[in-house]
């Protein structure tokens, strides 16, 4: 792996930049214990290859990359990285991408890593240019947590505190009916057990309330990965989520943009346009909508 345009953490992404990631999973001593279905397509490693082996030897680093050592207390002193690299594929080739070692949390305060790749090729353009993908993919905050097969958090990074507000030793060898609304968990550990009994990683869209926003109602998108054991079995489910308040905020608003532009204006008579803004109105943005006139008007009457 190549070292290089490490930076602070940034704002938010679209989810749509996240679910193709390839995970791995790091023990504190940087042995592979978790593999992903994705991560074997990027790479060409399967779990069998790769799991109770050093990352190091699975992802030999290029020539001018600082030495594994070198690199694996660099992660320890800043609580992981970010940027781009270089990875060589299982058949020799290289593979510009972005990656994130995120540190996660277990009981009695151990440690694990996760990492995660994109490869930058396979992005969609959409409005910004490549450098500005790459570095967002790389330095936007993620909340990440790994649960078990009976879907108990078993690790957890800092990020997740922040998008719901619970405390990490609250999580662990408890399901997500604990830290999230009874409707939002059940929806999510729905999408967990297809991910843990298909493999395919999905993507769900839930609310959460936020601390530090005053308890305001956030939308965040998550990210879901089975892990595989090196055997290739189910090892847990990998969550990965993202605040996307803005971009719904944005849609919606667009969308109320379109609605008012096909149904407001329709005729110049004041009564109709009246009744037009308070269809509108209710229930987009109220429950009761009331037209007042800046004088009166006798009906069927238009004003001087």
């Amino acid at each position: 792996m190549t070292n290089t345009d490490h930076a602070p953490l940034a704002e938010p992404v679209s989810p749509r930049e996240i679910p193709d990631a390839a995970i791995a999973m790091l023990d504190a001593e940087g042995i592979v214990v978790g593999w992903t279905h994705a991560a074997e397509q990027l790479v060409g490693y399967s779990a069998g290859e790769v799991v109770g082996r050093s990352a190091a030897h699975v992802l030999p680093p290029a020539e001018d990359a600082p030495s594994a050592a070198a690199f694996a207390e660099q992660c320890r002193a800043q609580g992981g990285w970010s940027g781009t690299v270089r990875v060589r594929h299982r058949d020799g080739h290289a593979i510009k991408m972005t990656l994130r070692i995120s540190r996660l949390w277990g009981q009695d305060a151990s440690t694990r890593w996760l990492v995660s790749v994109t490869d930058i090729g396979t992005l969609s353009s959409g409005a910004s240019n490549g450098a500005v993908r790459e570095s967002l993919l790389a330095h936007a905050p993620v909340g990440i947590a790994v649960y078990d097969p009976q879907l108990r958090c078993t690790w957890v990074n800092d990020v997740m505190e922040r998008h719901d507000g619970t405390l990490r030793e609250r999580r662990f060898g408890r399901r997500l009916r604990d830290s999230l609304p009874a409707v939002e968990a059940e929806a999510l550990e729905v999408v967990m057990r297809q991910v843990l009994e298909s493999g395919p990683t999905k993507v769900h869209e839930y609310r959460a309330w936020p601390p530090a926003d005053r308890g305001r109602e956030h939308a965040f998108s998550a990210s879901f990965f089975c892990l595989q054991d090196a055997d290739g079995k189910a090892l847990g489910v990998c969550s990965m989520s993202v605040d996307v308040t803005g971009n719904r905020r944005a849609r919606e608003r667009l969308a109320i943009l379109s609605e008012a532009s096909t149904r407001i204006g329709s005729t110049l008579d004041v009564m109709q346009t009246g009744q037009e803004l308070a269809d509108l109105a209710v229930p987009l943005l109220a429950d009761i909508a009331v037209v007042d006139l800046m004088e009166s008007v006798p009906f069927g009457l238009e004003p001087s």
